[in-house]
């Protein structure tokens, strides 16, 4: 299990202990909202005729769909936070990952994204500070034939790079990735976390 998996693993672990937590809470306040409810449908039927007890049940049947729907948003809201709170995380760990471990999450991502000719790759300062002497060879001799990178001026990102090609600007910030998968990664984390 490499580094990066152990981080998504305990991550997973403690999204799941804080999601229990939430949605145990938001049943409880919906449990209370319910009795809530079916206390005052029971006072109107026992001081109402014919007709206000119907009207009694009508209320009940109302309320205990608005504590359940109540309930639905509160859980949702929560797996949307947990789910962000969890892609934070995730980015978080990904950039205070070691040097090594760090360049080799960037040099997969410029494998992946490398087009035909030479690229000019640019990193943030912090990252050109502490690039590894041979990364760029590295690089390059990983590259598909008629591909290669060659170190550009730095730019303003917070882990990642850009990859520039002429007038294309392949932004691999990994806070531009995060928030382009966004949707893609709430629904692959939901799946995992809550199905």
């Amino acid at each position: 299990m490499t580094g990066l998996e152990k981080i998504i693993s305990q991550i997973e672990y403690e999204s799941n202990d804080r999601c229990k937590s939430i949605i145990s809470q938001a049943e409880e306040n919906a449990k209370g909202i319910i009795e809530k409810a079916e206390e005052q449908a029971k006072n109107i039927i026992g001081n109402a005729e014919a007709n206000a007890a119907k009207k009694a049940e009508d209320i009940k049947q109302s309320a205990v769909s608005s504590a359940e729907l109540g309930k639905s948003k509160v859980i949702l809201k929560a797996k949307l936070e947990t789910i962000d709170d969890m892609l934070g995380k995730a980015l978080a760990s990904i950039k205070s990952l070691d040097d090594k471990e760090y360049f080799e999450v960037i040099k997969t991502l410029i494998i992946n994204n490398a087009k035909e000719g030479e690229g000019v790759l640019r990193l943030s300062d912090s990252d050109v500070n502490r690039l590894p002497k041979d990364f760029i060879s590295s690089v390059n001799s990983e590259l598909g034939k008629g591909k290669s990178v060659i170190l550009g001026d730095s730019t303003n990102t917070d882990g990642g790079f850009v990859l520039v090609y002429g007038d294309i600007d392949i932004n691999c910030s990994f806070d531009a990735i995060a928030a382009s998968k966004r949707d893609e990664l709430r629904d692959a984390l939901n799946a995992l976390l809550f199905s």
